[in-house]
């Protein structure tokens, strides 16, 4: 293998049957497995003389590798390969494997080490667990990068303080569930040589995700067009009648939008970037993004975006609220004013319908995206412009309007938002306090999702923050020790077990406000619900999920009005 090839599973002496088998069975070995997380190391060498050396004569636990950054050799079992930049790999307990980086290279990678206990006993009364050895998939992984690392970067932060053992433990199991799923995609069930027929776009597929992992090597048209199985002439022009540009074009876009990126949100050096992005030489690179943007790569940052896109429909409300608004969006309850809406996933699970015309139309400057939705865009239009990931989990909404303004070039206004809306928290808590005293209050949903009980975050927000009101006995319990705002946002309940969760008001919201009355009236009539000293006492309140749903300035404003109405039986003036 070359020095700058990108290692790819070796599927070639796989049966068919049996790789099918893997994936139709995969959703059924996580169900009945518990995951627990052993270390998570996060490695970053900047350009030493010397050459990084991790090596275990036997793997004690499942070990995942993320090589973000990496060039050197990779021997497992004795067996010895060559890598560089981005790859991934998955070995069970018991394999052998060294990694010995070259001198003179960044060196960047995230080694993750877990137990994997399947179970092998379930009754109705107790379920028994074994360590389980094997995995249905070893060794080298495709992708996606993107979604891999975010994943990762989570993982080697639970190793800092502030995390409780038992909050640690259930994060990291929802992570690296989350992970073997992205590793072992189930929503893709058919072999490479049986997609092409029933999918005849799947060359596109193909030869955009290889462009996607490799845009920072060389990719030559012929790898192309032999990875589609056409003549490279007739592959460029198929191309360019799917993508509005050839592939040459589409690279070099791709290129210099991550190139953007970096530049946004990096303190990283002209040189690095570059060869981020495929550049060795740092003054061509300049050329090509002054040709490309229009500026020196250096006074790029210096420049205000405004025609900007927006795919979370929190940071279209954040957008709003700092004075601009987004030439396309993604909308979800009040705003000010309506921007060109965008039929977007509201979850990363959930199909991407929008067509890539629709943003084309546009011409977006910049797209803001939450990190869920991220690798879809990527893949999706990660060529018509630099794509922004604002982290969703890592920080409250108030850590959001700060980032979303640093990029926007409007601190100013954000923090003009700050000082007005605690004014008008502070006028509400003294309302409050003067006509229902300090109530205690208990915040839930009712939707398909089942019951759910919320903290400090979401539709918690207004009340626990804001207001400063108490949250019922668990959710406090809960909270000891975290970030306001981070770290932990609701938990399932059931109805009638109400042990740690009563409280002098219950707000539950609903998402179908047209059968408020008669489901208002069936739950005060529900004795399991009745137990409930709010319900009791005739201070349970129904208020709409689509109202409270939007965790965002413009939208906290409303809800705020909404729960002073609530708490003081009179109309907010404020």
């Amino acid at each position: 293998m070359s020095e700058h090839a990108q290692p790819t599973p070796n599927t070639s002496e796989e049966p068919v049957s049996e790789r099918l088998m893997v994936r139709d069975e995969l959703h059924q070995f996580l169900s009945d497995t518990l995951i627990e997380l052993r270390q998570a190391e996060h490695i970053n060498i900047i350009n030493t003389d010397r050459p990084f050396q991790w090596k275990s004569d036997e793997l004690l636990h499942h070990t995942f590798i993320y090589m973000h950054r990496f060039s050197g050799t990779h021997m497992v079992d004795g067996e010895q390969s060559r890598t560089a930049r981005k790859a991934a790999c998955l070995y069970p307990p018991g394999t052998q494997l060294e990694l010995v980086s070259d001198a003179d290279h960044d060196t960047e990678l995230y080694i993750l080490e877990f137990d994997l206990f399947r179970v092998t006993e379930k009754t109705a009364l107790r379920r028994i667990y074994e360590r389980e050895l094997g995995s249905p998939v070893t060794g080298w992984i495709q992708g996606p990068f993107y979604g891999i690392q975010r994943i990762a970067s989570q993982l080697t932060e639970l190793a800092h303080p502030g995390y409780e053992e038992a909050s640690r433990a259930i994060r990291a199991q929802l992570l690296l569930t989350d992970l073997l799923h992205m590793l072992w995609p189930e929503d893709n069930p058919w072999p490479a040589e049986e997609e092409a027929q029933n999918d005849p776009e799947s060359w596109l597929k193909s030869t955009l995700q290889y462009i996607q992992q490799h845009y920072m090597h060389e990719i030559k048209l012929d790898t192309l067009a032999e990875l589609a199985g056409m003549h490279p002439s007739y592959y460029s022009q198929l191309f360019k009648s799917r993508m509005q540009k050839n592939p040459t074009e589409y690279i070099t876009h791709l290129r210099m939008n991550r190139a953007k990126e970096m530049l946004l949100t990096s303190d990283l050096r002209i040189r690095d970037i570059a060869r981020e992005v495929g550049y060795r030489d740092e003054f061509y690179f300049s050329r090509r993004f002054r040709n490309h943007a229009g500026y020196a790569p250096t006074a790029y940052p210096k420049q205000v975006h405004r025609n900007i896109v927006s795919l979370s429909y929190p940071y279209t409300d954040h957008l709003m609220t700092l004075g601009i608004t987004p030439c396309a969006a993604q909308i979800q309850g009040q705003l000010p004013h309506l921007p060109q809406s965008l039929k977007l996933p509201f979850h990363a699970y959930e199909p991407w319908e929008q067509g890539r015309q629709a943003f084309m139309d546009v011409s977006p400057e910049l797209i803001l995206t939450k990190d869920n939705a991220a690798a879809k865009a990527m893949e999706h239009i990660g060529d018509i412009a630099p794509i922004i990931t604002i982290p969703w989990n890592q920080t409250d909404v108030f850590g959001h309007l700060k980032l979303i303004a640093s990029i926007v070039d409007r601190t100013k206004a954000a923090n003009e938002w700050l000082e007005r809306h605690e004014r008008k928290a502070e006028r509400a808590r003294k309302k409050i306090k003067e006509t229902a005293g300090g109530p205690t209050v208990a915040v839930g949903t009712l939707t398909a999702k089942g019951p759910r009980m919320y903290s400090h975050r979401n539709f918690g927000h207004v009340f626990y923050r804001t207001l400063q009101l108490a949250a019922p006995q668990r959710i406090q319990v809960e909270l000891q020790g975290k970030t306001p705002g981070v770290g932990f946002n609701w938990m399932p309940f059931t109805p009638g077990e109400w042990d740690g969760l009563e409280a002098d008001v219950l707000v539950l919201a609903i998402d179908n406000m047209h059968n408020r009355t008669a489901l208002l009236q069936k739950l005060m009539n529900d004795p399991q619900w009745n137990s409930h000293p709010a319900v009791r006492s005739g201070r349970l309140h129904l208020v709409d999920w689509n109202s409270w749903v939007v965790y965002a300035p413009y939208s906290i404003n409303i809800q705020l009005d909404e729960a002073l109405s609530l708490l003081t039986n009179q109309p907010a003036l404020l």
